[in-house]
């Protein structure tokens, strides 16, 4: 079953489940297109809420190409992502999630969860978008999508897609082409379309240069 990507302190994520991210099946880029930011590389804490209450952890990598002799390895432009958090029952949960970046309304992750299916083969969900920023020691400030404002430009005509409505309120999926969505988001006002307070994850360490 898909899991929506929020990259948020865990103890947040009990809240957004009163709202619904915006889905898409395209990202905001493709993968020859897409920016090799490795400022994220490595592990970030997603704390929680009060001192009882565990962190999450998320890792991410890129994976490498083959090099030439003599030369460094090059990255892909597409991050894998893995989160570790503490479950009820006192043992671990993981999810997996492939995750790109493009440089737009500053940087913007478009982010997929993938999960086992009965064959054992991983299988991509729609995606989901969050605007983020790096400071200077490496911590993460995300602002994830917002529902309204998504559903807004829907019923606008400015992006193909549809709205429904639940008791937790709009639910957007666009079947837009990744060119158009671009498009949209580069041409709106950040603060509109990622209107979140800042969700801040603390970095851990950085993956090695070698």
């Amino acid at each position: 079953m898909c899991s929506r990507f929020y990259l948020l302190p865990l103890a947040l994520i009990g809240l957004l489940l009163s709202a619904c991210l915006p889905e898409s099946k395209n990202p905001l880029s493709l993968p020859s297109t897409s920016v090799v930011d490795s400022r994220l590389e490595g592990a970030l804490r997603a704390a929680g809420q009060g001192q009882k209450e565990d962190a999450g952890y998320w890792h991410f990598h890129y994976r490498g190409v083959h090099a030439e002799m003599g030369r460094r390895p090059a990255r892909r432009p597409g991050w894998k992502v893995l989160t570790v958090e503490p479950a009820k029952d006192g043992g671990l949960k993981t999810h997996r999630y492939e995750a790109l970046a493009t440089r737009l309304a500053g940087m913007i992750i478009s982010a997929s969860s993938i999960f086992r299916t009965k064959a054992g083969s991983g299988r991509a969900c729609p995606y989901s978008f969050a605007r983020y920023e790096v400071n200077w020691r490496g911590d993460l400030h995300v602002w994830i999508a917002d529902d309204k404002a998504f559903a807004a430009a829907v019923k606008a005509g400015k992006l193909r897609g549809q709205v429904s409505h639940s008791q937790f309120g709009d639910e957007v999926g666009s079947p837009d082409t990744t060119e158009h969505l671009a498009a949209f988001v580069a041409a709106s006002d950040p603060k509109v379309l990622f209107s979140s307070e800042p969700m801040v994850m603390r970095r851990l360490a950085r993956r090695g240069a070698g």
